[in-house]
């Protein structure tokens, strides 16, 4: 049976979601990536062909869009997370030499987790003043990640427009070391894991020599 037929099968989706970091209230946070990564490559030439070998994983860059708030004052408490992970303005010489550390920047940013929630938001949400129904999966987190020593590798402020009415956005780009998916180790902020068996998949490793392969389509 196709998906869009079973009530009981729910897709992920793009605006379910929550994206949390120390300082930076959730609801003023607009947009998010997920982590992505790459595999390198080196390559063989053997006279008229080429082969290709896996390499190093590679976690790419995480951005998020947050309004800037004047109150609280996104743009400060930005400018503080900065501080915070070392970063002195050059006003003296007592100062000049101070540099952002990895052990600052990560420790002032603090955790940084991305949760993708079921249909029923935060855990024990009763908007309306009705009683979320366990078919509406209450509290339910169908994906999390987590960054794993996040720092802030760059600030961009939106511009200024006389003819526009847009709201003023900040842009903030993470580095990080590598990202963990769904870690039962680790609880959510906002919700608890759905850990079910039937999220595990049961993939074989390989396909035996002269065996039958099986179609997956």
């Amino acid at each position: 049976m196709a998906f869009w037929n079973d009530k009981i099968v729910e897709p992920k989706r793009q605006f379910r979601w929550l994206l949390s970091v120390d300082g930076i209230p959730y609801y003023t946070i607009k947009k998010v990536n997920r982590p992505s990564y790459e595999v390198a490559e080196a390559e063989h030439k053997f006279i008229n062909h080429t082969f290709y070998f896996p390499g190093r994983v590679t976690y790419n860059t995480v951005s998020f869009d947050i309004v800037d708030t004047a109150s609280p004052d996104a743009a400060e408490t930005l400018k503080q997370i900065l501080f915070a992970g070392g970063y002195a303005l050059p006003k003296d010489e007592n100062v000049a030499t101070q540099t952002i550390t990895k052990h600052g920047g990560v420790t002032a940013l603090g955790r940084v987790t991305i949760e993708l929630l079921g249909g029923g938001g935060k855990q024990g949400s009763t908007a309306g003043g009705g009683i979320v129904s366990p078919e509406n999966d209450e509290g339910a987190i169908l994906e999390y990640w987590t960054l794993h020593n996040a720092w802030i590798k760059k600030i961009e402020f939106s511009e200024l427009d006389y003819e526009g009415d847009d709201l003023s956005t900040i842009t903030v780009e993470l580095r990080y070391d590598y990202a963990e998916l769904n870690n039962t180790n680790v609880s959510p902020n906002h919700g608890a894991f759905d850990a079910t068996g039937a999220r595990t998949p049961d993939l074989p490793y390989g396909v035996g020599f002269g065996d039958p392969v099986t179609r997956q389509d």
